[in-house]
């Protein structure tokens, strides 16, 4: 959960800062040091929520619950985070990892609409606004690099951070009933 708060973090910072042309699929090679910096936060955050998830997809039939669907929808994340940290570190267009992050946005709506739908966690409300806020942030990338308009690239990264927001109450709320004396 800790490791999803970070990524929209980590997102929002890029829609800000990144000078990226949409145009061309380009990121401004005056900005490599600010591109492989946040390549290299992104890559890390991937590869332990992938790690992490995979560990939930091979061990959820042991604890029981519902965490997979945390696992399929983080291992996928996690994948999407490492597409975009290998672009970013070496300096390569961000529209083919656009198509992959609204892929997930899409995974996160149906997972949602089950929450919701089958009331498959304790609390389906929270955890189905949890769900739909990365959707959001997700969804926008498409627009956000293949349009080039400052605007988008405002509410993309507003969205980032609300899905972060949300990401941490959730984290900060969870994370004690996780914890066994």
């Amino acid at each position: 959960m800790w490791s999803i708060a970070a990524s929209g973090i980590i997102m929002g910072v890029a829609a800000l800062r990144l000078r990226y042309k949409a145009s061309t699929d380009s990121i401004d090679e005056a900005q490599k040091n600010i591109s492989s910096g946040l390549g290299i936060a992104l890559g890390a955050t991937g590869f332990y929520l992938f790690i992490a998830s995979m560990g939930i997809n091979f061990g959820w039939h042991f604890s029981g619950g519902s965490n997979i669907l945390f696992g399929g929808v983080g291992a996928l994340g996690g994948l999407v985070l490492l597409s975009v940290a290998a672009a970013l570190y070496l300096g390569r267009g961000l529209q083919a990892c656009s198509y992959f992050g609204a892929v997930l946005g899409l995974y996160l709506i149906s997972d949602a609409y089950s929450i919701h739908t089958f009331a498959l966690t304790s609390d389906p409300t929270k955890s189905t606004l949890v769900y739909l806020a990365p959707a959001v942030a997700l969804l926008l990338t498409v627009p956000a690099v293949h349009i080039e308009s400052k605007w988008v690239r405002y509410l993309w990264a507003i969205a980032s951070f609300v899905f972060a927001g949300a990401w941490l109450y959730f984290a900060a709320t969870t994370t004690p009933s996780h914890l066994h004396p």
